[in-house]
């Protein structure tokens, strides 16, 4: 669905981008708190193991002073009882310092791990976070691909893959209901009964020529369906573990499709070939379908992320994320402010029939407030975002003419969120 600005000019957004807007500003005072919790787990360890090395370092002197003693007492004959008990007692007072230490170490490793799984659980909550954020959104702009795939059970799994122009890539799992046509393990049954491609065969007995021969698809197995968006990939074989079978891809906005006989090097009849003109409608209903069921599959969690070459969860801190994050938004953003016709609310429009529009909308303040409780130099990230009252600059183009306007659109508020609550460590 393509959405259009507050003054009904178009836009390039296809998604509600308030809505990622809303959720992405939770995530982020999210992350900002969990940055601020691990800064003080980190302290907190740091502090444990300061004073951990000073508690053995005052062993190690009391086991010095008391064998420094032993050693200056007058004891006589090496074989007094003296001598005798010199020796028990620096042997003792050495074995009792050991023992001390081993004790302090012990119990420095386990606050140790105690406070790496504190840290641990705020990473893994920010994670989770995170999911909220991507399983209900693609963030706009950004490159996505939907796999579908045979597994050698003979059943489907799907995924989404997600990258945006600042390095974040992300997969989605994607759950496959019993209603789908993935659910069982032959999809071309229902999504290609009786489509046909004239696809080149070796064939002929006494000379073997290629030769362009019907082939029905829903006779083949899916092994693979990929969709960009723009093309949908599909992988055909004749039997799910071979080589031989249709590679096709379909270009829905063109109406166009191109395929490729999959088989061995020596094979004269692989490699690609022209479809008949007659086989493409077929193709691309197929495509179609194969969107739509691919479409219907709900994301279920998070299966990764990474920002650059490193896993997002395993960043030194979170506020570059959110700072990546914000300054990727803040382009949008202002340039919603500016088509927005008020100083005090991010404006959308869709149209929901020739007749019909809804207008979706934000107060700026109620974004605002989402942030307000941060440190100073922690708002200071979300500033970027221009979601002050201030003025905007004026409309790219002139605001739509209120003749032409009516009647006027139905008017929605954005809903409401709150971010997760910090997650406070027992301490």
């Amino acid at each position: 669905m393509e959405f259009l600005y507050g003054d009904s000019t178009p836009s390039k957004l296809t998604s509600n981008f308030l809505e990622f807007l809303r959720d992405a500003i939770d995530f982020g005072v999210f992350a900002l708190h969990v940055d601020d919790e691990i800064a003080l787990i980190r302290e907190r360890a740091r502090a444990i193991s300061q004073s951990g090395d000073e508690e053995i370092a005052r062993l190690d002197a009391l086991g010095s002073a008391v064998a420094a003693a032993i050693g200056g007492a007058p004891k006589g004959a090496a074989e007094s009882e003296t001598s005798k008990c010199a020796v028990h007692l620096g042997a003792t007072s050495a074995e009792a310092v050991a023992f001390a230490v081993a004790a302090v170490r012990e119990r420095l490793e386990g606050q140790r791990l105690l406070v790496s799984g504190e840290e641990a659980t705020q990473r893994d909550a920010c994670f989770k976070a995170l999911e909220s954020l991507l399983v209900a959104h693609s963030p706009p702009e950004s490159s996505v691909i939907v796999r579908v795939e045979r597994g050698t059970d003979r059943g489907y799994a799907a995924w989404r893959h997600g990258e945006t122009a600042f390095g974040l890539r992300w997969r989605v799992d994607l759950g496959i209901p019993s209603g789908s046509a993935f659910a069982g393990d032959t999809p071309l049954d229902r999504l290609a009964p009786h489509v046909e491609v004239h696809a080149p065969e070796l064939s002929g007995w006494l000379k073997k020529e290629v030769k362009l021969k019907a082939q029905r698809l829903d006779r083949l197995v899916l092994t693979e369906a990929m969709d960009d968006g723009h093309v949908v990939t599909l992988m055909l074989r004749t039997d799910a573990s071979g080589t031989h079978g249709l590679d096709l891809e379909v270009d829905l906005k063109a109406g166009t499709a191109t395929a490729t006989r999959a088989g061995a090097t020596d094979d004269p009849s692989a490699g690609a070939f022209d479809l008949p003109a007659e086989d493409v409608p077929g193709l691309v209903a197929l495509a179609e379908k194969v969107r739509g069921a691919a479409g219907e599959l709900a994301a279920t969690r998070l299966a990764d992320a990474t920002l650059g070459e490193r896993e997002l969860k395993l960043e030194p801190t979170f506020a570059r994320f959110v700072e990546q994050l914000i300054a990727f938004m803040a382009p949008i953003v202002q340039q919603i402010s500016r088509h927005s016709l008020t100083q005090t609310e991010l404006v959308l429009r869709r149209l929901i029939s020739r007749e019909r529009r809804e207008e979706i909308f934000v107060a700026k303040s109620t974004l605002r407030e989402k942030f307000a409780p941060l440190r100073p130099e922690r708002r200071a990230l979300f500033e970027r975002l221009g979601l002050d009252n201030h003025t905007p600059a004026p409309s790219l183009v002139p605001a739509t003419p209120e003749e032409n306007d009516w009647p006027p659109p139905a008017r929605a508020e954005l809903p409401r969120s709150d971010p997760p609550p910090p997650l406070k460590p027992e301490r």
